[in-house]
């Protein structure tokens, strides 16, 4: 059994402990490296460069583990400024940082110390963050004497956040310690959440977890309900879906309104039919309606391509502006904003935060007229807000994917899902595979289509 904790461990960790579990068992999955990327959250080689522009960067461009940390130590002991992709070890501990930065202090290695920094696409400080940071401090504490006080995360504008590593220590411990109770062999009960879908295990977990018929199918349950609904001996969905109101009044801690909830979760999971629980407030459309969804590629922070879709009566006509180079990323927002002042008065219908977010990011970014920002502000309609308290569906997640297909939706690609576009696109940049770039589009069009299916399922259903 493989016993090395890496960095990735604790990401692993908090998505889906069962990972860990897994690749110590099976071996670990051989993943294609921008996958990698894209679970690790980190940018291209190019990307990463550019944002360490002007610094006396050494690269350690080994593949071999016992090779690079052979030279990282090297550097480390030459004094090099900034050590880009070098790797630490101790005993079945491995450390991947980004960047190694040179501080001044007393060390094993002289008049100088290294600090780690990651660079992160997200523009939040996470936890994984911190762990993989404070896992850095506890190697850097071995290999030069010093451990450092704080660690650092650089995001996508090339700002660069601190953190005090202390504050974080005793939850990095326990953590530490359960990774390598797993990988000595003790199995913590299973408990799905959306971090599964990021394991390649996430098919096994799914169907371990549904032939168990377990508590965490539940949408958004929490792990404290599930406990208290198993002290209360009820310790499955049948369990739950069958339960009096006498034996629910034995749940402790859990409000009846949030336990009546549940119960219809379970209810809608063990008979596969959605439950209405109230009107969904959505407007009846007599003129033109949009609706947009964004495909971006966070290796790069690039958002290439923005997809709408006209819908006038029983007529709809989709458009894609999309950016085929990075460089033409402000092109196809300019050209996307412009295409939406022509609507303005129109709803714009979307499923989830991220078009929200994105609109307000590039607003900020490359700018946006004063109808446009209003449109943005005030015409936005997000389906899931709207129908998430009204509506339970027999769905353990409430992605786009998972509801319409519920629903009978079909994608032209059965399997997609956002990581696939991303793949598609770096197809296209890399070799030009037109077939590739027509594939991404395609799939954002099935995306809002998809969106607008689901819309006028809840306008007939909800309403």
């Amino acid at each position: 059994m493989n016993k090395t904790i890496t960095e990735h461990s604790f990401f692993k960790y908090i998505k889906c402990p069962a990972w860990i579990a897994r690749d110590a068992e099976e071996g670990e999955a051989v993943q294609d490296t921008l996958i990698e990327k894209l679970q690790n959250e980190g940018l291209i080689r190019e990307t990463e460069l550019e944002l360490l522009k002007g610094r006396r960067i050494s690269e350690v461009d080994l593949d071999d583990i016992d090779e690079a940390a052979v030279k990282t130590l090297e550097l480390m002991r030459d004094g090099a400024q900034t050590i880009y992709k070098g790797v630490l070890t101790f005993g079945e501990w491995v450390g991947r940082p980004d960047v190694l930065e040179r501080v001044e202090g007393k060390s094993k290695l002289g008049e100088w110390y290294y600090v780690a920094c990651d660079i992160k696409r997200s523009r939040h400080l996470k936890d994984e963050y911190r762990f993989q940071g404070s896992f850095y401090a506890e190697i850097l504490a071995k290999v030069q004497g010093v451990r450092p006080i704080q660690g650092y995360v650089m995001h996508p504008d090339g700002t660069v956040e601190s953190y005090m590593l202390e504050d974080f220590y005793t939850e990095f411990k326990l953590t530490l310690d359960s990774i390598e109770d797993i990988l000595d062999g003790k199995r913590e009960a299973h408990f799905l959440t959306s971090g599964c879908k990021q394991s390649p295990y996430f098919s096994e977990c799914k169907m371990e977890t549904r032939e168990c018929d377990d508590l965490s199918l539940l949408n958004r349950v929490w792990r404290s309900e599930v406990g208290a609904l198993r002290d209360a001996k009820i310790e499955t969905v049948t369990q739950l879906a069958d339960a009096s109101m006498d034996d629910l009044k034995k749940v402790s801690g859990v409000s009846m309104d949030r336990l009546y909830f549940i119960q219809q979760q379970a209810i809608s999971l063990s008979d596969n039919k959605a439950i209405t629980l109230g009107q969904i407030d959505l407007p009846e459309e007599d003129g033109i309606a949009l609706v947009v969804d964004i495909e971006s590629d966070p290796l790069r922070d690039l958002d290439y391509l923005f997809g709408v879709l006209v819908v006038e009566g029983e007529d709809q006509n989709y458009h894609a502006f999309l950016a085929k180079d990075p460089s033409e990323a402000r092109e196809a927002w300019e050209q996307f904003t412009n295409f939406l002042e022509q609507y303005e008065g129109a709803n714009i219908y979307h499923y989830g935060w991220y078009e929200s977010d994105v609109f307000r990011r590039l607003g900020e970014k490359f700018g946006v007229s004063d109808s446009v920002k209003r449109m943005f502000d005030e015409q936005m309609i997000d389906l899931l807000v709207r129908m998430r308290e009204k509506v339970i569906f027999p769905t353990p997640f409430y992605s786009l994917k998972d509801i319409a297909k519920f629903l009978g939706f079909n994608w032209r690609t059965a399997e997609a899902s956002g990581l696939d576009s991303i793949l598609w696109y770096q197809d296209w940049l890399d070799k030009g595979d037109k077939d590739a770039l027509q594939t991404t589009i395609d799939y954002n069009e099935d995306d809002v289509l998809a969106t607008w299916y689901v819309r006028n399922w809840a306008m007939k259903n909800a309403v």
